[in-house]
């Protein structure tokens, strides 16, 4: 029988839409139910899928049209054109967005680093979805790693993913335990990719995008462990099979990509040199505007290019900064990689203090465009931290810059950023500041409050596995 076994999920909402996603067993089409009484009693048919196929993993999104803004939905998300009946409540719900530019205080989530150690992981999402029933929490960022392919001990496969299939297999374990499987139902989601929906530390050799490699230390560990070949290599394909099943499960329900990728004739993403293309996205929530950065699949770090972003990713942060400079009054760059949070002993340099020039770039951007109100998005570290800049400007008035931290849900906390942490070096950098360095499990809270003729009030809180409050910074 074909049953939903992922999902439902509800992604790129907007003031006026959402796409509700999952996954089922075999073929069918998926059919999204709204209503506003709890049974779902008055369900009216809104939208359907495309026809799930084998090529897609049979995963697919309805996509929600003409709704109201800040308005609740009850939702169902079926395989069949019968509704839904009320024995099945209570239904999820999902509320949305204000207009544009509408000045509406609101709270999201974020974190990162999603690998279960059995089969009832996950449980920190149990105290985050009490939080989000105390806090009104509107939607949560996922910043990447939100499964571990290469974890072959705790994905589910016994094995390092090296095609397709595999890549499909770690997403079906991961994404079905319990108290994701739940949390997701309730809470609006944006997702970007890290490194472990690939490999670990993965990056391309070269600007042509022929090949890709990961650290050498993880080479020979596979090979002392006599891990087979393929899981000691990634050659092109196994990037655009672990890129297929990104798609699957995490692009195909984001909003619109801002330069998207080329796809070839089986639209798979052909990952050719001339592409400028990525998988960053952008979105609003009334007065605040988010870049979600793609920080993986335009990495080089060759002999005579080394670049995170791309110039096609660069040239469309920019002109979003530019954009939204004077329209919006907060802005959110997120980052799969922390920015500004430097340690004395970075082996892989995997993040944004590998790509130095690159982050300069950033920085001296929004310094010289005097653009306020932004704050940047990390996760990736194992760590949670609150690091605020002041930049120096053309007008010689000091500009604020944030950035917030919150990772791993599940994983092994990284005890080495605190103690070695080390502050940026750059004659535009008048002031850094890290109020706290957290190594624990735990999720982020962020918490938006406009007030009239008075600037936005932004409060980062993070909390335990446990939903402890463990550190806490306001401007």
């Amino acid at each position: 029988m074909n049953e939903l076994i992922l999902g439902p999920l509800v992604g790129g909402l907007s003031s006026t839409g959402a796409h509700l996603w999952g996954r089922t067993s075999g073929p069918g089409v998926l059919h999204a139910w709204l209503g506003n009484e709890p049974d779902l009693s008055d369900a009216r048919l809104a939208a359907t899928s495309l026809p799930l196929s084998a090529e897609n993993g049979f995963a697919g999104v309805a996509p929600l049209l003409d709704l109201t803004p800040d308005t609740p939905y009850r939702y169902s998300l079926t395989l069949s054109n019968t509704p839904p009946t009320p024995q099945q409540a209570p239904f999820p719900k999902f509320t949305t967005f204000p207009p544009e530019r509408s000045p509406t205080s609101f709270a999201f989530a974020l974190g990162s680093c999603f690998r279960p150690e059995g089969e009832d992981g996950g449980q920190i999402f149990y105290p985050l979805e009490m939080r989000r029933q105390a806090d009104d929490l509107r939607f949560i960022l996922l910043i990447g790693d939100q499964i571990y392919s290469d974890a072959f001990d705790k994905n589910g496969i016994g094995k390092i993913a090296c095609n397709l299939e595999e890549y499909r297999a770690v997403y079906a374990y991961t994404w079905s335990r319990p108290a994701w499987r739940k949390l997701m139902a309730t809470l609006p989601a944006f997702m970007t990719l890290d490194d472990h929906e690939v490999d670990d530390d993965w990056t391309w050799r070269d600007a042509n995008r022929q090949w890709a490699t990961i650290p050498i230390w993880d080479r020979f560990f596979r090979w002392k462990d006599r891990r087979p070949r393929p899981e000691r290599q990634i050659p092109r394909q196994r990037v655009q099979d672990a890129l297929q099943a990104y798609w699957e499960h995490q692009g195909m329900h984001a909003p619109s990509f801002q330069l998207p990728l080329e796809l070839d004739e089986k639209y798979r993403y052909r990952l050719l040199k001339s592409d400028p293309g990525s998988l960053a996205y952008t979105f609003t929530f009334g007065a605040a505007a988010f870049f979600v950065m793609d920080t993986r699949t335009m990495r080089v770090k060759g002999w005579r290019n080394r670049t995170m972003l791309g110039e096609g990713q660069w040239q469309a942060l920019e002109r979003w900064l530019l954009a939204v400079k004077y329209r919006f009054p907060l802005k959110f760059i997120v980052s799969s990689a922390s920015v500004l949070l430097d340690m004395w002993i970075d082996l892989a340099r995997d993040r944004w203090s590998g790509f130095r020039k690159e982050r300069e770039r950033l920085l001296r951007f929004i310094a010289e465009n005097e653009i306020e109100g932004v704050h940047l998005l990390a996760g990736d570290l194992h760590s949670a931290h609150a690091i605020r800049l002041e930049l120096d400007t053309p007008s010689r008035r000091p500009l604020t810059l944030w950035e917030f931290c919150s990772t791993p849900f599940e994983q092994e906390p990284n005890w080495v950023s605190g103690p070695t942490y080390r502050p940026l070096r750059h004659k535009f950098i008048l002031k850094q500041e890290r109020f706290f360095n957290l190594a624990h499990l735990n999720f982020g809270i962020i918490r938006v409050d406009f007030q009239p003729q008075a600037k936005p009030f932004v409060r980062f809180e993070v909390y335990g596995s446990k939903g402890e409050l463990l550190g806490a910074v306001g401007e």
